[in-house]
């Protein structure tokens, strides 16, 4: 499968055109040696969940049922998830045109076509990846080529790594929210309010002490990932488009995984339902044909210094 690499003076980006346009590897240059900042793709990957990082569009997250309503037309789509859903949207999961390429940027696209089982108007995307410095910026773009009008979601998905330089170390999270959705089967169902996890969030926790798949409301505009030990940071900056913020930190009987998630995503999980229920507020965008909405997300790196910690494993 071919590979993009992207470079700056301290971030290095690896792309899989043929995966979704997925991020197969992001790392930080220090001390001598890249480090990964999100879960580094094991060769050869043939799923898109294996990636770093993949988008989604044109929904995000879980359709309850793979089945929704929307302008009196019954819309069914086939589930790709054990629970029943359909989950994460179609462009994950296809190959992508490079339509530029340079040192430090790319830009990709894809098209989609209506089938059976599948998403059934028309339409394309276009991402664009940049790294400058230590800064990281893409914008995921969707435009509805269809006759009708459709609805619309995007989102990112990352898997953050829990440790960098040093095996002690333990990411911690902070991010600004409204209060987290209650659900059921990640689905939810009601307004989103205030609780333990939302003001944990709020003030910054470790990572470890989630057990979370859950969305919040607020984009996560200014959310900050640390890594004391290695004295390394990670601050979110704009997140044009987005409105809600997905937490992924499962914890499992053998122990907590290597890595977390924290996603920008436009839409509510199950939005489209939601939305015909005559929910407010569900962050669905519909889109009259020709009509584009996008979703723009960037992060800077930083590093408290040289001598915060020594590597004790080598990545």
């Amino acid at each position: 499968m071919s590979i993009i690499v992207l470079e700056s003076s301290s971030l290095r980006l690896s792309v899989l055109p043929g995966l979704g346009a997925g991020v197969a590897d992001l790392s930080l240059r220090s001390r001598g040696a890249w480090w990964p900042l999100l879960r580094r793709t094991e060769p050869r990957p043939d799923h898109y969940n294996q990636l770093a990082c993949y988008m989604l569009a044109p929904w995000s997250n879980r359709i309850e049922g793979g089945a929704f309503e929307f302008a009196g037309r019954s819309i069914r789509i086939t589930p790709n998830w054990p629970d029943g859903t359909a989950i994460h949207g179609e462009v994950c999961a296809l190959p992508w045109r490079v339509e530029q390429r340079g040192p430090s940027s790319a830009v990709l696209s894809v098209r989609c076509e209506p089938g059976p089982g599948r998403w059934p108007w028309r339409y394309e995307c276009r991402a664009r990846y940049e790294v400058r410095g230590a800064k990281f910026v893409s914008r995921l773009e969707l435009t509805n080529l269809d006759s009708t009008p459709m609805p619309a979601g995007l989102g990112y998905h990352p898997f953050f790594a829990r440790a960098l330089f040093s095996t002690a170390d333990l990411a911690h999270v902070r991010l600004a929210n409204s209060g987290r959705f209650p659900a059921s089967g990640m689905l939810p169902t009601g307004p989103a309010c205030e609780d333990g996890d939302s003001a944990a969030l709020r003030t910054g926790t470790p990572v470890d002490g989630l057990s979370l798949d859950d969305v919040f409301l607020g984009a996560p505009e200014g959310a900050e990932v640390r890594w004391p030990a290695s004295g390394v940071s990670l601050r979110f900056g704009r997140c044009e488009g987005a409105g809600f913020s997905v937490v992924y930190a499962p914890r499992e009987a053998a122990g907590p995984p290597p890595f977390f998630c924290l996603e920008p995503v436009s839409m509510l999980n199950n939005g489209f339902n939601l939305m015909a229920r005559g929910w407010e507020g569900t962050g669905v965008r519909v889109l009259v044909p020709g009509q584009s909405t996008a979703l723009e997300w960037t992060f800077v790196v930083g590093e408290a210094g040289a001598g915060v910690c020594r590597p004790t494993m080598q990545r």
